[in-house]
């Protein structure tokens, strides 16, 4: 498995998300990843899951737009 560090875009399933904490960083569990898919709470703070590290593929092909 790819080497993912924070701020990797990483794909889930069919979702795609950012890497926001390692394991063992705000409470992520042992061989867990922190990941926003994009959710916010119902006042506008981000939501983020944590994730078995091994269901995380590191997303190459991103974009930018302006």
């Amino acid at each position: 498995m790819e080497k993912i560090n924070k701020g990797d875009f990483v794909k889930v399933g069919n979702d795609i998300g950012v890497v926001i904490f390692l394991e063992y960083e705000n409470n992520t569990p042992e061989e867990h990843l922190g990941v926003w898919f994009g959710e916010q709470n119902e006042v506008g703070n981000p939501k983020y899951r944590t994730v078995p590290a091994e269901y995380c593929l590191k997303h190459k092909s991103i974009e930018s737009y302006h």
